[in-house]
């Protein structure tokens, strides 16, 4: 399934607002009573409500897409029921005393993690923040005079000195324009990522810990990236780059998945690792939890009757403010990046090039005018 194809069908819902789950109700059901209902904690650590599975981690139309007559559809989030549906019964079995899991059960629950998360907000909200930066640099580099003309091509009209100053100011300020990801960038981002995410982490080693008492806790974004202790500051957090994937399955069992390289040196082929189950401890599920705790985005969940965040640092919701381009800012230049460079200069440019030199790499000329998702323009 693509985005190409959900476009041209899918059940069409008007101007009906639906109410979709951004962390499976499945999932949720492993954290809750007998009655459904588990505990949310909205960080700093209050307010701490009882509420419904199905009334947790609910976002109106977050994955409900526009087609191109302008009517929206639900179809994807019919297609994540599918995987859920898959992933559901591969969980069961582990809940069951099944592991390891291999076959079809691995494959069903690999697409889920991996779903789980490229479906979360901080992937939407990291991916805005990236596009956000390269409008930024693309625009900076070209210059004001570039930004005038494509403004003029696209809108059929004179753009004044004025408008072009605020306009100019608001996109090439530290982080760029203000961008709300829309639901088809999203689900485009997803689709793309998702079969070769699946696969990794369907190659990894999976270590599973069970818990006799103590209880584990989840988030709206349960599937965490662990990194090295000696991970830069300055370098990002991704798929590539995490050292363990930390997923909790129920309030009682733990997954984690960890890339085979990470298992390799010059005695022990990790291809050859088998899967682990251990006995989780006290120690161990203090600090499950308080990783849970510093990667959630703004509530974590947990069985009602219990309280595994008793002692625990909480943090405030995440922002996750974007990152700041500073190294783009020299060569953000109001007459252009280009201006006054030699032929022989312009021949050794990268990815970014003058307008008109599409031949070379990404021009201000191949951005869409206005830029998609960019947030009303109030320039009083």
């Amino acid at each position: 399934m693509t985005l190409r194809h959900a476009l041209g069908g899918g059940e069409v819902v008007g101007k009906r607002v639906r109410r979709q789950h951004t962390v499976s109700k499945f999932y949720l059901k492993g954290f809750a009573n007998d009655s459904g209902y588990i505990r949310r904690v909205s960080l700093p650590g209050q307010p701490s409500i009882p509420l419904s599975i199905g009334d947790a981690s609910v976002i109106k139309d977050f994955y409900t897409v526009t087609l191109p007559d302008g009517t929206q559809s639900d179809l994807f989030e019919k297609e994540f029921s599918k995987i859920e549906s898959l992933a559901a019964e591969a969980l069961a079995g582990i809940l069951a005393d099944t592991w390891p899991i291999v076959g079809k059960h691995r494959a069903a629950l690999a697409t889920w993690v991996a779903l789980q998360h490229l479906r979360s907000e901080d992937v939407r909200a990291n991916h805005g923040n990236f596009s956000a930066e390269m409008i930024r640099l693309i625009v900076g580099v070209s210059g004001k005079e570039a930004l005038r003309s494509l403004i003029q091509k696209a809108e059929a009209r004179i753009v004044s000195d004025e408008e072009l100053d605020w306009e100019w100011r608001d996109i090439t300020k530290l982080g760029g324009p203000d961008l709300v990801p829309t639901a088809n960038q999203h689900v485009r981002l997803l689709m793309n990522l998702l079969p070769g995410t699946s696969a990794y982490l369907h190659d990894c080693h999976w270590t599973l810990f069970r818990f006799a008492r103590r209880s584990i806790a989840t988030s709206d974004h349960p599937v965490s990236l662990v990194v090295a202790p000696d991970h830069p500051d300055w370098q990002g957090v991704g798929i590539a780059t995490a050292e363990l994937f930390l997923v909790p399955l129920s309030r009682r069992t733990v997954l984690t998945i960890q890339p085979r390289r990470r298992l390799s040196s010059s005695s022990i082929d990790a291809s050859l690792v088998p899967d682990f189950i251990k006995e989780g401890t006290t120690s161990i599920a203090r600090s499950i939890n308080q990783g849970i705790a510093a990667r959630a985005r703004k509530y974590i969940y947990h069985h009602p009757d219990e309280s595994p965040l008793d002692g625990l640092y909480m943090p405030l919701p995440e922002t996750r403010a974007r990152l700041a381009a500073s190294n783009a800012s020299e060569l953000i230049r109001e007459e252009g990046l280009f201006y006054g460079m030699t032929d022989k200069q312009l021949r050794g440019l990268g990815t970014v090039t003058p307008p008109g030199e599409s031949d070379r790499g990404m021009t201000i000329d191949d951005l869409p005018w206005p830029f998609p998702g960019r947030r009303s323009r109030n320039r009083d």
